[in-house]
């Protein structure tokens, strides 16, 4: 049987997608400008995991009003299986975040505020059942909203490593990104081993949940 982790409301997911886009704003708009060509991520530099992050934002808006030809997908952690079941997913996605970076142009903060406000107010005139075609299947809006919050989280907290920085997440987005985090995991089989790393039983597995470029 398929098990669904939902402690968040509708709302709550929207006000954590939000909150994570704040987050992600601050995090770049406190990088020092000598950072943006340090290792970011894998094999991304710091420029290029920003601009991976701003392509998942841009999803968005490419997805919205679409639809899928991969059919249904009912929440968040399904669309996270489906896609690391494509083996070479994480070359692709390395390479995307290489030809995003032609996006942020030569001041990538100025450029994050620009597109983290423009999918924010996108996202504000949409009803939660509106239609998102991915790569991995038809969604709704708020059933996507999920992956996004996920991926700023995340990669803010990556920069923030990255550059040195400390970061305090919003409680919502990080709220919202432990419960996807966790579906994902008990979905792949990988439940208990999570369980057992945070009661302080167990080592957490390197690359549990395998986000990321190599």
């Amino acid at each position: 049987m398929r098990r669904m982790v939902t402690l968040l409301t509708d709302q709550e997911q929207r006000e954590a997608f939000g909150k994570a886009g704040t987050l992600f704003v601050e995090t770049v708009a406190r990088l020092p400008p000598d950072a943006l060509d340090r290792p970011g991520l894998g094999v991304w530099s710091v420029r290029e995991l920003i601009g991976h992050t701003c392509r998942a934002l841009l999803t968005v808006e490419q997805y919205a009003g679409r639809s899928s030809a991969s059919g249904r997908l009912a929440g968040p952690a399904d669309y996270f299986i489906e896609a690391l079941r494509n083996e070479t997913i994480h070359d692709a996605v390395a390479d995307r975040a290489r030809e995003s970076v032609g996006l942020l142009g030569d001041d990538p903060a100025s450029a994050v505020v620009e597109i983290v406000g423009r999918v924010i107010q996108l996202v504000d005139s949409l009803p939660d059942e509106h239609p998102v075609g991915t790569p991995m299947g038809q969604m709704t809006l708020v059933a996507y909203l999920p992956t996004r919050t996920f991926e700023m989280v995340v990669h803010a907290l990556d920069l923030a490593t990255a550059a040195g920085l400390a970061v305090d997440v919003p409680a919502p987005a990080l709220a919202a990104s432990l419960v996807l985090s966790t579906e994902i995991a008990m979905r792949s089989g990988r439940g208990e081993g999570l369980l057992m790393a945070v009661a302080g039983r167990e080592t957490l597995q390197p690359n549990l949940l395998r986000l990321g470029p190599d």
